[in-house]
């Protein structure tokens, strides 16, 4: 069965939002959901971060996914960058790579671009979700990862950014997402055609 860790944003923690529904819901399925606990949310560190994400992921291979929301986004990345296996896939809910204009203290992790090819590669399945009315990252930033990672792109209307705070304890198109890859995986391993369409 898939195992997955989900890595929040700035100033969050692993009872924000929408992701303790989302551990529950996987456990239904069998998935073991970890939630990160990431070090002193409020002032990010790239490389406290990433030390907490190699010290709590035991392996990766296929079995493995990833759920990153906002600054969790860039820092999955920045995380697989290093890995040389594939892992099966990642959903990124309102993610950026580039600047964030009202977020400058969150540049280190944006200060390189992207090892696209790398991550391309290395990824099997990608899923971007943006909101059309996100306040806190622009839309064509989350757009913009989506093209970089030549990933499925998902629009949520009226989804914010997407927190507690605006009504998302829950949030399903990122459950129905990772279903979808999971069929797809178990497909490709038993050789029998899916009934979705693969990205």
């Amino acid at each position: 069965m898939p195992t997955l860790y989900l890595i929040h944003g700035f100033d969050a923690a692993p009872s924000n939002h929408w992701f303790p529904w989302l551990q529950d819901q996987l456990a239904t399925l069998g998935v073991d959901c970890h939630i990160l606990a990431l070090p002193n949310s409020s002032q990010p560190n790239l490389n406290a971060w990433l030390a907490k994400i190699e010290q709590s992921v035991a392996v990766h291979d296929e079995d493995v996914y990833f759920v990153g929301h906002s600054l969790g986004c860039i820092t999955v990345l920045r995380h697989l960058e290093q890995i040389n296996q594939a892992i099966g896939g990642v959903v990124l809910v309102a993610g950026f790579a580039e600047d964030v204009p009202l977020l400058p203290q969150l540049d280190e992790f944006t200060a390189l671009p992207l090892n696209t090819a790398h991550l391309r590669q290395r990824i099997k399945q990608r899923c971007v979700i943006a909101a059309d009315n996100d306040a806190t990252i622009p839309f064509f930033l989350t757009e913009s990862l989506s093209q970089q990672l030549d990933a499925q792109f998902l629009i949520v209307k009226n989804g914010g950014h997407f927190l507690l705070g605006e009504g998302f304890d829950t949030l399903p198109v990122v459950l129905e997402e990772l279903r979808r890859m999971f069929e797809r995986a178990n497909a490709e391993i038993s050789g029998k055609p899916s009934s979705v369409n693969p990205h």
